[in-house]
């Protein structure tokens, strides 16, 4: 576990207290402030919610107070007229619609229009600032009257300027070509109904606004609202905002399109004045002559030719602008139909332009030269597929729109193409989305601008390839075909910089062109009535903002809505200021409670210090001394209770752990000892014996263990457990390895098979007697007497073997060398010795094919004799391991194992019983033992070391031995020494042992001085008394160990 605690700075009890204090007063001040702040937020919200309520429900209010004036209004002139028969003179006319003006400061103007074309019209000059301005009328201007009478080109339009009294300031005559029966106002009402026209351009204001009309037997009667007053309602100062708090308001349709807002187009692309046109005297005469131009505008082809509630937007306009100021041309733009009724509108003459004509179709008059040209595109769903030429769409169902030949020309580009003529392109567009068409043909920007706010579905855009940019002209009739050279004449001397301003204004589509609504979230809003009339919060380009959208419900109107926009901070711009007020405050009296801080947590820390003693006690094992806590807190109180609780449990908890543990321990002795007889109760007795060295040890006054003392029951539990453990790697050792008895003893003792070997040749040689005597080739006796000199041999030879399988005799040169000379002899094998073997020893076989019967030495070294390392033998740097690895990990040659001088065992079986130890340095090391036990695993892993250094398994010399590490040598060597209960070998008397350990004390193997002091202490004595037999125990005369060492 990793100690974090030397990881983080750490504070006093006191420090603590007081801040924590400190951080609950904070906290509660911050909550409080919070929530001061929040609900300053809300109210501010619930503020300007209140606000764009009420605003909302001025418009609402406008909107339907318009259209129910404007409708009882028009309704009621109707009644007034049909219900006599009496002629009104024009005096009774301006009587009756002043006081209906009067009566409704909203109205603009009333006007009747007659089928004969006949106009009489009344506009009110207090229903918005912007009408004096547009009309020029003097401040004590009240009323305008324009009547509009005469025939075809003889029409003459009369203005007159009258004050409140209807005295006239100012008269105006001059040629007009307005037809009102060609006005949306008059073609639109049908029966008996009010009509209400969308927003268009007034003729004569030149400023958008909408009509409230109704026929009456050959007249029309209409009232003229203009949007301006509209537009006031939604400045920001109706919210009680500033002007330049970048507060935005919309009035828009269901579709998306803007009807009216407070949002100038500041970023609009601002395209170089034109210079005007060098004009010849007789071109000045044409164009004083033509007066102004009535002139053509589409309700919907963006971003080309279009009307934004009712005010001319798009390329095709802007270019004409631009000849008009060049040329000094005026023209007066007719918008509020399709393309397909100006087409019609042209030819009948109520037009004198008609503009943005493709090149597709063939119009009467005179062409102009090019004014722009447009790539065609098509559009489809996201659903269908995508084609590039006109062969692809033959089976496609194909919307265009109709008026300019566009359908003839792209039948004879494709003959087979299904086409169906539409009147608009929002019909167009209806149909893509209901699926009623396929695709759309018209130019790319124009379908480009499908993808607005009106659709739920962005619709796939893609240009036409294998058709000519297709090039768009303007018409006149052939008697203006000067004015088309001289408007041709300026075409061509637009500059470049002028163009390429006219294609950034509309036809880059980062521009907005005030169409449509600039934030679709407000379009999204209008779609969910569950956010109707609330505030929403959202993101534009990175700023926040909140939005608000309600519709504005009347008899007329259905599908118009009011939206705002408002940057949040102008919302919560009085909040900050109370905030920082209320941050203020608490900064200051949270300063002034910083020295009481520390004087309140006095009650806390004294006992909190008391109980930090009582549980360093319990870190030092100090159980006894735990004492209680006297303290007036409860919880403090119960804490001291706790803690003296938790010393006991843990002073039970760590004597069951340490009985746990040693129980193991013994436990794991005891299965060692239990594994083999040949170790028999080696572990077991060791602790005792090492206990008791250790004790005598300790209690010696004199000499180098003077100073020697384990300074606590813990290091002395830690020997005893050492001891324990020293042989706990034997574990790992195999049986046969342990218990191995003879040379030849591998799981068994193989001497059986050596046996078997000469009772063959035993056999071979009374065959061959047998045999001799049947084929008469010898005398009998001197037979019998060859058999029984081979037998006699084999006999000896056989004894000799035996005894050398014991081991119990050196073996020197000659022996080994007779051993050889044994193996040499031979005998016949006539079974095949790969059958019945074990994987493994099938693994070790020689792959080699050998032909029976096979002639075999008596004894071999064979090479399935040898079995290699499965890996390879490694030791971390870290045990200090230095041993001498053999390089085979057994051997079990027969003549290999019968040659061995010593004992039973090779190198690699000694190896095998010596890697006992480092397999138990391996185990030790890796159990995690407590710091009062690190010294276990070094203790029992030392017992074979040599004060000389040629012990193992890490060669260390007398000065890396310890005391407690000497005593468990002589204790392991002793014990070996005595033991009675070991089959493979007679006890040991105890003065022969201590001969030995004597002999083993004066070649460095064991400390002399700690030899003497066993002999001294009389612990072997006791030891033998306790553990061993008493026909073990014989006299030993001590004295002369030390007599011999003085000498020394």
């Amino acid at each position: 576990m990793k100690d974090h605690t030397r990881q983080t700075k750490k504070f006093s009890i006191q420090f603590t207290v007081g801040t924590m204090f400190l951080c609950a007063t904070l906290f509660t001040a911050s909550v409080a402030i919070g929530l001061q702040y929040y609900f300053s937020k809300q109210m501010s919200e619930e503020n300007v919610l209140a606000k764009l309520t009420s605003a909302s429900s001025d418009i609402g209010s406008y909107l339907e107070l318009v259209d129910k004036n404007a409708t009882n209004s028009v309704q009621i002139l109707k009644s007034v007229a049909e219900s006599t028969t009496h002629t009104f003179a024009e005096t009774e006319i301006r009587n009756i619609f002043t006081l209906i003006l009067e009566d409704n400061p909203l109205f603009y103007s009333l006007y009747v229009g007659r089928d004969n074309d006949d106009f009489y019209q009344i506009i009110n000059l207090e229903s918005s600032s912007i009408v004096r301005e547009k009309i020029e009328a003097d401040l004590n201007d009240r009323w305008v009257i324009i009547n509009i009478s005469g025939s075809e080109n003889q029409r003459i339009r009369t203005t007159n300027y009258l004050t409140k009294n209807f005295k006239l300031t100012k008269k105006i005559t001059e040629v007009s070509n307005y037809f009102p029966t060609q006005r949306p106002w008059y073609l639109g009402p049908k029966h008996q109904q009010v009509f209400k026209t969308e927003p268009y351009l007034f003729q004569h204001l030149k400023i958008t606004g909408q009509t409230y009309s109704i026929r009456t037997q050959s007249r029309v009667i209409g009232v003229d609202i203009v949007h301006s007053a509209m537009k006031e309602k939604m400045m920001p100062t109706q919210l009680g905002l500033s002007p330049d708090s970048g507060t935005e308001s919309f009035v828009f349709n269901d579709k998306g399109e803007v009807i009216a807002s407070n949002v100038e187009l500041y970023h609009e692309v601002r395209i170089p004045n034109p210079k005007p046109l060098a004009l010849s005297e007789s071109e000045k005469a044409d164009i004083e002559a033509v007066g102004s131009l009535m002139v053509s505008n589409q309700n919907d082809w963006g971003p080309y030719d279009y009307a934004q509630s009712g005010q001319p937007k798009g390329y095709a306009i802007d270019l004409l602008s631009i000849l008009s100021q060049m040329t000094g041309i005026e023209l007066e733009f007719v918008n509020g139909f399709n393309s397909m009724t100006l087409s019609q509108m042209y030819h009948q003459g109520e037009l004198d332009l008609l503009h943005s004509v493709p090149e597709t179709k063939a119009v009467s008059g005179v062409k102009s030269a090019i004014m722009f040209s447009g790539e065609l595109a098509l559009a489809s769903n996201p659903d269908k597929p995508v084609y590039s030429s006109l062969a692809s769409l033959s089976q496609e169902s194909i919307a265009v729109v109709g008026g300019y030949g566009m359908k003839s020309w792209l039948l004879e580009q494709a003959p087979t193409l299904n086409l169906t003529e539409v009147s608009s392109l929002d019909e167009a567009k209806q149909g893509l989305a209901t699926k009623h068409y396929d695709y759309i043909i018209d130019t790319f920007h124009t379908l480009s601008e499908l993808n607005e706010l009106s659709n739920t579905e962005q619709a796939k855009v893609s240009k036409l390839s294998g058709i000519e940019i297709l090039p768009f002209h303007f018409y006149m009739k052939r008697e203006h075909s000067s004015v088309v050279d001289i408007l041709d004449k300026a075409l061509l001397a637009i500059t470049p910089q002028q163009r390429t301003a006219l294609k950034e204004k509309w036809l880059d589509t980062s521009q907005w062109r005030g169409t449509f609504l600039p934030y679709p979230e407000l379009f999204s809003a209008s779609r969910s009535p569950s956010l109707h009339n609330s505030m929403v919060k959202i993101d534009i380009q990175g700023q926040q903002y909140f939005i608000y959208v309600t519709p504005l419900l009347s008899e007329q109107n259905h599908n118009e809505f009011y939206a705002v926009v408002l940057p949040e901070d102008i919302i919560y711009e009085q909040v900050w200021p109370k905030l920082m007020t209320s941050i203020g405050l608490t900064v200051l009296i949270m300063t002034v409670l910083l020295p009481l801080a520390w004087k309140f947590s006095a009650p806390i820390v004294v006992p909190v210090k008391a109980l930090r003693l009582e549980t360093k006690k319990i870190k030092a094992r100090d159980y006894d001394a735990v004492s209680l806590v006297n303290t007036r807190i409860k919880e403090v109180s119960e804490l001291s209770e706790s803690i003296a609780s938790m010393g006991a449990a843990l002073k039970q908890h760590e004597k069951q752990q340490e009985d746990f543990v040693e129980s193991f321990i013994k436990l794991i002795a005891q299965a060692i000892d239990d594994k083999s007889p040949y170790t028999a109760g080696h572990c077991n007795r060791v602790p005792e014996l090492g206990m008791m060295l250790a004790k005598a040890v300790e209690e010696c006054q004199e000499g180098k263990f003077k100073p020697f003392k384990f300074e606590s029951d813990d290091e002395r539990r830690e020997f005893r457990i050492a001891a324990w453990l020293h042989d706990c790697g034997k574990i790992t050792t195999p049986e046969h390895i342990v218990d191995k008895g003879t040379k030849l003893e591998a799981n068994y003792n193989r001497i059986h098979e050596i046996r078997m070997r000469f009772e063959v040749l035993w056999r071979d040689a009374e065959i061959m007697f047998l045999t001799s005597q049947l084929a008469a080739s010898k005398d009998k006796s001197t037979a019998l007497a060859e058999l029984k000199s081979i037998k006699h041999t084999l006999q000896e030879e056989f004894e000799f073997v035996a005894r050398a399988n014991v081991g119990g005799e050196f073996m020197g040169q000659e022996e080994v060398e007779r051993i050889k000379e044994i193996a040499q002899r031979t005998w016949q094998r006539n079974f095949d010795d790969r059958l019945g073997l074990s994987p493994f020893e099938d693994l070790n076989k020689p792959k080699s094919e050998t032909v029976l019967p096979v002639t075999e030495s008596l004894l071999s070294d064979k090479p399935e004799h040898i079995q290699k390392r499965i890996r390879p033998l490694e030791f971390d740097d870290k045990f200090a391991i230095k041993v001498d690895v053999p390089e085979h990990q057994y051997n079990l040659g027969e003549i290999y194992n019968l040659s061995i001088s010593r004992g039973t065992l090779t190198a690699e079986d000694r190896f095998k019983i010596n890697e006992h130890m480092i397999s138990g340095i391996k185990m030790l090391e890796a159990l995690p033992f407590p710091k009062e036990l690190s010294r276990v695993p070094r203790y029992a892993s030392t017992h074979h070391e040599t004060l000389k250094g040629t012990g193992y398994p890490r060669k260390l010399k007398a000065e890396d031995i310890s005391i407690p590490e000497r005593v468990l040598v002589i204790a392991d060597i002793f014990e070996a020494l005595t033991a009675a209960d070991r089959p493979y070998k007679k006890a040991k008397p105890i003065s022969v042992a201590i001969d030995i350990l004597y002999k083993m004390a004066q070649d460095e193997h064991v400390d002399m001085d700690l030899f003497l002091l066993f002999l001294e202490s009389g612990v072997y004595l006791d030891y033998a008394q306790a553990f061993l037999p008493e026909s073990q125990i014989d006299q030993v005369d001590i004295s002369q160990y030390f007599s011999e060492q003085q000498v020394a």
